[in-house]
């Protein structure tokens, strides 16, 4: 009887779309593994700022997850076939073909343009989940972007995209935490010259070219620092990452779903999430939704049971067990 009434109580469905909860959100970290440069890379699209004289609006970031590497490119337009223009001339003619690229849900990233690009050159296009933004390198970089641009273009703030470079160049040359060495040196295994490095040691002038011998002196000596730079930033990343993940762990909970479980959704109007805000009337989720793939271990791609309304990625964090009362066990209790 009692089980029966808890079952009874638990399967509430007014209970379950308005009452909040005390658990920890759920999914653990699931941190992206990459071993050597440009074999993932982060794309995101920020603005619209201030338009430029040169009729700039917007800037496209990419960032190489291994690196840390940063392009930035100022942008007219956003539409798809600009964005995979610029990816292709700027980053994949450049640098080779990435292996994965990671991006957000964006209209140009889910272009048809985009997608043929991505499955031409054998590339991975790895999504975010929605409103799940952290999940992307990109993203961060942003969050550093915005107050170096304001502060190099605060006297004119028509000429931001002139300032692009600069930045690029500082954030370049700038210690990453997680390798303890530069972009820069990764990339090219020396550290670019700068104007307190001209003052302290001018570099000798020459008008002789060098000799193979010169060449292969120094092809010998660039393997000599950048294998073991690799090997190292791999290492450090390695525990940087096994740090943020038992960080991030202590705050949340294990919680994985199966094909065909049924799962509430947390309403973007409510807070069910506690960062879902909106109006105190709200629910705070939707649903039922039905499980119809399983990405990965937090991200599914979800089915509405009754209008068929399709969603993709879900991250699990928005994700709460649905309860039926016709149930003999409680559903997706975990």
């Amino acid at each position: 009887m009692r089980r029966d009434v808890a079952n009874y109580v638990r399967a509430c469905i007014l209970c379950q779309q308005y009452k909040p909860t005390n658990q920890k959100p759920a999914g653990l970290m699931k941190p992206v593994i990459v071993s050597e440069p440009w074999h993932t890379v982060g794309i995101d699209i920020t603005g619209p700022f201030t338009k430029t004289r040169r009729g700039n609006s917007f800037i496209l970031v990419v960032v190489d997850y291994f690196t840390k590497w940063v392009e930035l490119f100022p942008l007219q337009s956003i539409k798809a076939a600009t964005i995979a223009q610029v990816f292709l001339d700027e980053v994949i003619c450049r640098f080779g073909f990435p292996i994965r690229v990671i991006s957000d849900n964006g209209v140009q990233f889910l272009s048809k343009v985009f997608t043929q690009l991505c499955d031409l050159l054998g590339i991975h296009h790895q999504r975010t989940p929605l409103y799940h933004p952290q999940s992307n390198l990109s993203e961060r970089v942003n969050r550093t972007l915005k107050p170096l641009l304001a502060s190099l273009a605060h006297n004119d703030s028509k000429s931001w995209d002139l300032k692009l470079s600069q930045i690029a160049f500082a954030l370049r040359t700038a210690p990453s935490e997680s390798t303890e060495n530069t972009p820069a040196f990764l990339m090219f295994g020396r550290h670019p010259r700068q104007p307190l490095d001209l003052l302290l040691s001018p570099p000798p002038v020459t008008d002789q070219l060098p000799s193979s011998h010169e060449l292969s002196t120094y092809r010998k000596r660039l393997l000599e620092e950048l294998l073991p730079a690799y090997k190292i930033a791999r290492e450090l990343l390695d525990i940087s990452h096994e740090t943020q993940t038992r960080n991030y762990n202590i705050h949340r909970r294990p919680l994985e779903f199966e094909l065909g479980d049924l799962v509430w959704v947390a309403s973007l109007s409510g807070i069910a999430m506690g960062k879902w805000r909106g109006g105190k009337m709200q629910p705070r989720r939707e649903g039922p939704y039905k499980i119809m793939t399983k990405l990965s271990s937090v991200t599914y791609e979800l089915e509405h049971t009754i209008s068929h309304r399709r969603l993709s990625p879900i991250h699990i964090e928005r994700l709460t067990p649905y309860y039926s009362f016709t149930a003999t066990n409680v559903v997706n209790d975990q």
